[in-house]
């Protein structure tokens, strides 16, 4: 495809080369053309560079995916984050970050990304959030990480989340795959921290789902908590698929045993 380069967009669109831009907003569109002395509105350049193959578009509007003149092409990168990444930049302030199996996938933990990218907010926003992203509340008691440009969940806070609310998983038999990787990378002294200050159910779940693959990080969280009295759920209201009367945990939804599980650690 032979892509055109309008006089009054050649300054901008050498800038945006020589930046090596990836993703552009309309608000830094506009600053471009102030920059370069173009009077056309930012909307309609955008939507000329839209039209010759320059931008592409991205869920969040007002964002668009740069292709550059290396892709000879109006050519995605195809980025699997490009609408988280168009998200955040939309709303810079809101802070949030990559969550469960996307988190697992972007630091090489999971095989495959989730086809709806998974993102955790301290308190989930009142702006529109693009289909192809999945939102929970989850705040993390320790450091994020930065990966692939992205903030995302260590792994300690990876397994806690999980255990704060199994039902977040949607399928169980493919989170077998990857939880192993996560907790192999898991460190007891960061995850004993992100556990301070959440309640005994969570600190139950989690220990319950270290037996079999940390069982020295299961016997320090048991050793941690008060001796359980009564019982609480793994999963959803329904029927039991195993009962544990150590951790006093009814399990609705895990394939196997946590104690049948490979010991990662």
């Amino acid at each position: 495809m032979t892509r055109t380069i309008s006089k009054s967009m050649s300054s901008i669109l050498e800038e945006l080369e020589l930046e090596n831009k990836t993703y552009v907003t309309l608000e830094e569109l506009s600053e471009l053309a102030k920059r370069h002395g173009v009077l056309t509105e930012s909307s309609v350049i955008a939507m000329r560079l839209k039209k010759s193959g320059w931008l592409l578009p991205t869920a969040q509007r007002g964002v668009w995916e740069f292709a550059s003149a290396s892709m000879a092409g109006a050519y995605s990168k195809n980025d699997p984050l490009r609408d988280v990444k168009a998200f955040q930049m939309s709303h810079p302030s809101e802070n949030c970050y990559l969550c469960l199996q996307t988190a697992a996938w972007a630091m090489g933990l999971a095989d495959r990304v989730p086809v709806r990218k998974e993102l955790a907010f301290p308190q989930i926003p009142r702006k529109s959030i693009p289909e192809g992203i999945h939102s929970y509340r989850y705040v993390p008691n320790i450091q994020t990480r930065e990966v692939r440009s992205v903030k995302c969940l260590a792994p300690e806070s990876i397994l806690v989340h999980v255990a704060t609310k199994p039902d977040v998983i949607t399928s169980w038999e493919s989170a077998m795959e990857w939880l192993p990787e996560v907790v192999y990378d898991l460190r007891i002294e960061e995850l004993m921290k992100e556990l301070e200050g959440r309640t005994d159910s969570v600190k139950r779940r989690t220990g319950y789902l270290l037996q079999g693959m940390y069982p020295k990080a299961s016997e320090e969280i048991y050793n941690s908590i008060s001796k359980p009295a009564s019982k609480i759920r793994f999963g959803a209201r329904k029927q039991a698929i195993r009962n544990n009367e150590t951790w006093m945990i009814c399990d609705t939804v895990l394939p196997i045993s946590p104690t049948e599980m490979e010991r990662i650690k």
